[in-house]
């Protein structure tokens, strides 16, 4: 095996667990993650090759000869050059494992200001955001800065004393200042934001490579593959075999790869989330000065209303969608953002109605929002005032139509200039045909005749299931072609795309209406068309009365084998969606997760609880969601 053993350890150790976390991430994986890996070997290859070289001339570490093929760069064997490649590739993907659960626009620091004395509700809106999102206080996080440039500045002087000495600190001082002053320049651009996202985003991508990397060092260092120059260290084993100098390497150098690669994040979450700023369409390599003006924008520059909107669109996208908020990851860029703040605005809109007290509230409140969306639309469009976020906006469009503050928000923030209107006026429609039913006043008692149910043939049930999912689908995809222009695209294509979007959303909604006929039914409301129920003698009464009926299991086999069939018919549009963004990835994955629970209902076709909210088990649901990323 002479010759051979510095490659065994990679062939062995390394390389597996590289094609192991690739395989891992291949789903999720998108061309800016090809980028920032892509900036950051080079980084760490070129950075690290001088360094190396001048540990081995000067005899800090060395290799037997046998033990290597003999290929050297300044006299750098070329497995401890494939090392610099293998370890900083490990890490980095770990590092962008972790971070897809999070929108790094909405973990960006912001100046304090001075709200208005917040009510009881918006006080426990607070706590509960807590729950999902680490509050930036800009005060402590500058106290913390402060407190760690300083130590890591007093690791480089400790480095720069013990290579001045010479003697067994050398190996230890060489790491010190060869490291700590790049950590420290990283730590000074973006010590804030690592500082707000969520510990194990950074945790992780250190500890567990790390830990890793510990174990196979040792097992190089006991079977001779390179060996310290015990006059060039302090002879001190973390245990036995691992030098303490070899561990804080390792340390040391994964702390480098994952403040790098949140450095990346930091400038990218600066660069998608202030389009108004960055008023141009950002490439998935974007420029150099580009990603140079994001990173060193300050913070007094960014728009607090805007990161606090978009914490809000995420809190409501965790609470009410497993599905969306799953298939929100694979997305990127500011296609995610906006497709979000999209969610957002159709969660509080339709909260806004069903919370209503009384059916006459409900009314007022659709036709205010009716209002403030024409006024708002309109404005954007005349003003061209395209991404602009204004200081008092907010405030508004909450005073001006007496709307709650989430849902002025949500409006404010959504992205009305690349929208069409006609969807959204058909959602509030959805939201009107909602209103029609006969419970929709929570204090009356009284029984309704039958015929106030709105949705009497199989035609208003598709009317319906555009209004409130196709209307949704049609701007999600307006959104992925305004984000993601497709040359190769006619604009008859295009239409055709986007219809076959629409007829899938009408399907996820028989899906989500078969899924909730009992739950629906506690509510006063019934989807299923009259006539249908007519055929087994029913009547939308008596399944608001029991759900739990024969001809009810019946027809919801058949409301779901229609939306199956619906699927079948217009999923082959998704294969013509745009690569870039994840946006084909993102669409498969979140529609096939939804589907999953129509097949699932077929599964258990005699049974109807009355709450379903777990139709599709967890696991289930992410195997379901990988086979289709895979797809």
């Amino acid at each position: 095996m002479a010759g051979l053993e510095y490659a065994i350890v990679h062939t062995k150790y390394t390389i597996p667990v590289a094609l192991l976390i690739t395989i891992l991430l291949q789903p999720f994986k998108t061309s800016v993650d090809n980028y920032k890996i892509t900036c950051l070997l080079i980084i760490a290859v070129t950075s690290t090759i001088p360094w190396d070289s001048y540990l081995l001339k000067n005899d800090v570490w060395d290799y037997p000869e046998d033990a290597v093929i003999g290929t050297t760069f300044w006299k750098i064997p070329v497995e401890e050059l494939f090392f610099f490649v293998i370890q900083t590739y490990i890490t980095s993907l770990v590092c962008i494992l972790v971070s897809k659960s999070i929108i790094p626009t909405a973990f960006l620091p912001t100046l304090p200001v001075t709200p208005p004395s917040p009510s009881i509700e918006e006080a426990n809106l607070r706590l509960q955001k807590k729950k999902y999102l680490v509050q930036n206080d800009y005060k402590r996080l500058r106290r913390i800065g402060l407190f760690g440039a300083i130590f890591i500045a007093s690791l480089v002087a400790i480095g720069a004393k013990l290579v001045h000495s010479g003697g067994q600190g050398t190996y230890m001082g060489l790491i010190l200042v060869w490291a700590c002053p790049v950590i420290f320049f990283l730590w000074g651009l973006s010590h804030q934001y690592i500082l707000s996202v969520p510990y194990k985003n950074v945790l992780i991508p250190i500890l567990l490579p790390t830990s890793y990397l510990w174990f196979v060092d040792t097992l190089a260092l006991k079977n001779g593959t390179w060996v310290i120059n015990p006059d060039k260290s302090f002879g001190i084993k973390l245990w036995k075999y691992l030098d303490i100098e070899e561990a804080v390497f390792f340390l040391i150098t994964n702390i480098l790869i994952t403040f790098g690669q949140l450095a990346f994040d930091h400038t990218l979450a600066v660069i998608n989330g202030f389009p108004e700023i960055f008023n141009f369409a950002i490439p998935s390599w974007p420029p150099f000065s580009v990603m140079v003006r994001g990173l060193s924008m300050a913070v007094r520059n960014y728009t607090p209303r805007r990161i606090s909107n978009l914490r809000d669109a995420i809190m409501k996208l965790q609470n009410k969608s497993r599905s969306f908020s799953l298939a929100s990851s694979v997305f990127e860029g500011r296609l995610r953002i906006d497709l979000v703040l999209l969610y957002a605005f159709c969660r509080n809109a339709d909260d806004l109605i069903d919370e209503a007290e009384t059916r006459e509230e409900a009314q007022k409140a659709l036709a205010k929002l009716s209002e403030a969306i024409s006024n708002t639309f309109s404005y954007r469009r005349s003003e061209k005032a395209s991404f602009k976020i204004e200081n008092n906006l907010k405030s508004s469009i909450s005073m001006l139509y007496n709307l709650p503050e989430e849902m002025a928000s949500s409006l404010e923030m959504l992205p009305l200039e690349v929208l069409p209107v006609k969807p959204i006026q058909g959602l509030l429609e959805g939201f009107g045909m909602d209103l029609r039913f006969p419970s929709t006043d929570k204090t009356e008692k009284k029984q309704v005749p039958d015929g106030e149910f709105p949705i009497r043939t199989e035609s208003d049930l598709k009317r319906y299931g555009y209004c409130v999912a196709g209307t949704v689908a049609e701007l999600l995809l307006h959104l992925v072609f305004h984000h993601y222009p497709s040359k190769g695209i006619t604009k008859k294509e295009r239409a055709e795309i986007i219809q076959a979007g629409v007829n899938m959303g009408i399907a996820l909604q028989y899906i989500n209406i078969s899924r909730d006929i009992a739950k629906d039914a506690l509510m006063g409301r019934c989807y299923i068309p009259s006539d249908w129920l007519a055929e087994y003698n029913l009547t939308p009464a008596m399944v608001v009365e029991k759900a739990d009926r024969h001809g009810v299991r019946l027809l919801r086999r058949r409301l779901l084998r229609s939306a199956i069939e619906i699927y079948h018919q217009n999923r082959s549009a998704i294969e013509k969606l745009p690569t870039h963004g994840g946006a084909r990835k993102g669409v498969r994955g979140a529609v096939e997760n939804y589907v999953e629970i129509g097949r699932v209902l077929l599964e258990r076709d005699g049974d109807m609880p009355i709450w379903n909210d777990e139709t599709v088990s967890k696991s289930r649901r992410l195997w379901v969601f990988v086979k289709a990323l895979c797809a």
